[in-house]
């Protein structure tokens, strides 16, 4: 999925029906990769402070520039679903390929939220924080920043 550029315009290209296998494979690994970081992300909950400011903002950017790639996705799906003579695989496929883009714009969506959460705690944070912040933090149960 990708745009040229024609002058100052870019030009979406769009992928005949018969890369749909393709997309449907693409996608049955890209969530599974999604799901291994945002397993990660959720067990980083616990121990914020492992995280440095630049790890988190690594993960917004790549998965705010995912959320854009999703959305070429998306809407590739959504033209092939408008043809009129898909035969019942095509359309099987298609309807795989459409429940995998819901869940990974939701997992997307989980992942941003996280590394918010995340981004309050991180090493930087922690390091940045004075004694006394740090054991009122501790006391309330709560980590510095939060």
């Amino acid at each position: 999925m990708s745009y040229e550029r024609v002058g100052a315009m870019p030009e979406r290209i769009w992928h005949p029906i018969s890369k749909l296998e393709f997309f449907v494979e693409h996608a049955r690994r890209w969530l599974a990769d999604v799901k291994e970081n945002a397993d990660a992300l959720e067990e980083a909950r616990t121990k914020p402070h492992v995280l440095a400011d630049t790890d988190v903002a690594r993960v917004k950017r790549v998965y705010t520039e995912q959320a854009a790639d999703l959305t070429l996705f998306e809407e590739q799906a959504e033209e092939w679903g408008r043809l009129p003579d898909l035969s019942p695989s095509r359309r099987a496929k298609l309807k795989s390929l459409n429940d995998q883009l819901a869940e990974l714009r939701e997992l997307n969506e989980k992942v941003l939220e996280l590394a918010d959460e995340l981004a309050k705690g991180t090493i930087n944070t922690v390091m940045a924080a004075s004694d006394a912040e740090l054991g009122l933090a501790a006391l309330l149960g709560r980590g510095p920043g939060a």
